[in-house]
């Protein structure tokens, strides 16, 4: 990647790609595909298409494929502050979450031999 592209403010045009909205690093987008809103964080130019990634969810998305927002939009807080061992126990809790998927998968994944 161009390091230059990354955190140079707005992209104009997008070519035959569409118009990006001029969107720059720092502004408050939405993903037109599922609704997902969040901020700019680093922009990128790659196949002659400008990408954008996006802090709400930690993707790379087709600066095309999102939607400028004004300042107005405000993100919810969660409004709780977390112990340690209530985030431990978080997190402990998601790691076994995404185990039993893993388990799962390899299940339905594995050849049966017969």
């Amino acid at each position: 990647m161009n390091e230059d592209k990354r955190d140079n403010g707005d992209v104009g045009d997008a070519g035959d790609n569409g118009d990006t909205g001029n969107i720059a690093v720092g502004n408050t987008v939405r993903y037109t595909g599922t609704g997902s809103i969040g901020k700019v964080k680093r922009l990128d130019e790659r196949d002659h298409e400008t990408w954008a990634r996006v802090d709400g969810t930690g993707l790379w998305y087709k600066a095309s494929s999102l939607e400028v927002l004004g300042e107005e939009v405000k993100r919810k807080e969660w409004g709780k502050e977390l112990t340690l061992d209530e985030l431990k126990r978080m997190e402990e809790h998601k790691l076994d979450r995404i185990g039993h998927v893993q388990e799962i998968l390899e299940a339905e994944l594995c050849e049966s031999g017969g």
